[in-house]
């Protein structure tokens, strides 16, 4: 891909694109990884993990005895299956982006699925290294520079992306919760499903309005940003037609998050754990990488990863699992679902940008 890729779109307008949008001036995401927000948000993730580990009284000396004993094939086969996710999500986007009307049959060129999974790689490298989900963004900017598409339709895309994805996490977390706790889920589960609830209600009240209150909104708009929330609008309701299709893509997704945490168990013995509980776990902690305050949930998961697994071996649920093996678990999950991300995006940003 060209040397656009490496640009996040970030100030005013400038020029016109082909698409009747304004062309940004864009900032490179060294800078933006330098921005004191995001040094800000690193702060606050190491500091939560700093509480964590001290409160637990961890023993780092034990938890890399654990570690440098994981199954090096079952780690191996757990990146790789991470890895595929990206395949999968880039053919949803595609089908999104042609619900939206930007497909061939409209006149667009869009790259190849391969083109659109790199795409979505980097935007989720840029995730790791900035907060506030800016990588959503940045996905869509790459998009509009390579095949001169509207960033607003593209961003309205990204966010129907978004929303079926925390509508489906809800109802998995609910089942697997469910099975996994028998039947009664624990308090300190109960509230995280209520608030999560309470945001599913909130994201289906604003689909609702935007549907039903697209032209009020608009009026009310100056006539610039009212052609681009007109085609942002457009690029969210259309998403979500061939629905099943987009469900089917979305639940294979969250199938290969869960098997991926399975292996990283499989790695390091540890699996007897029940598939409930395994999927209960990675899925709760792939919702926590959309929480805006650190870069992809840095901290949060790690957090929630170790405590759900320490409360389930308190319920009886799974044995043998202490303070040192969540831990371990929770470390060696996040070295393929954050800390690979970070290497090898650094790689291919690098490399994309020599071209």
């Amino acid at each position: 891909m060209a040397n656009e890729i490496t640009t996040l779109s970030t100030t005013a307008p400038e020029e016109e694109t082909v698409d009747g949008e304004s062309e940004a001036t864009p900032v490179s995401l060294g800078k933006r990884f330098l921005d004191i927000r995001t040094l800000v948000s690193f702060g606050v993730a190491f500091a939560i993990l700093y509480f964590v580990f001290a409160k637990m009284d961890v023993d780092f000396g034990d938890i890399a005895a654990r570690i440098s004993t994981a199954n090096p094939f079952y780690y191996l086969v757990a990146m790789a299956i991470y890895y595929s996710t990206f395949l999968v999500r880039s053919l949803r986007w595609r089908v999104l982006l042609e619900n939206a009307g930007l497909d061939r049959g409209s006149g667009y060129r869009l790259p190849s699925v391969l083109g659109l999974a790199e795409i979505v790689f980097l935007s989720w490298f840029a995730n790791c290294i900035m907060p506030a989900k800016l990588g959503d963004a940045y996905r869509a900017f790459l998009l509009k520079r390579s095949s001169q598409v509207s960033f607003s339709r593209t961003f309205g895309t990204i966010l129907a992306e978004r929303i079926v994805d925390l509508l489906l996490t809800f109802v998995l977390l609910a089942l697997t919760g469910l099975i996994a706790f028998r039947g009664t889920l624990p308090p300190s589960i109960m509230v995280g499903m209520q608030a999560s609830l309470v945001l599913v209600v909130g994201v289906i009240v604003g689909l609702v309005a935007m549907r039903h209150l697209g032209g009020t909104i608009r009026r009310f708009l100056p006539d610039r940003l009212e052609v681009q929330y007109g085609r942002f609008e457009q690029g969210t309701l259309h998403s979500f037609r061939r629905l099943p299709l987009v469900l089917g893509f979305s639940v294979l997704a969250w199938v290969i998050e869960a098997s991926r945490l399975y292996f990283v168990l499989m790695s390091l013995g540890l699996g007897d754990i029940s598939l409930p509980v395994v999927l209960f776990t990675a899925i709760a902690g792939s919702l926590l990488t959309s929480l805006p305050g650190t870069p992809a949930g840095l901290g949060f998961v790690e957090s929630v990863i170790i405590g759900i697994l320490l409360l389930a071996n308190s319920l009886g649920l799974v044995s043998g699992i202490d303070t040192g093996v969540a831990t371990s678990v929770a470390i060696l999950d996040r070295t393929i679902s954050y800390w690979s991300l970070v290497i090898f995006g650094l790689i291919a940003y690098l490399l994309t940008k020599r071209k």
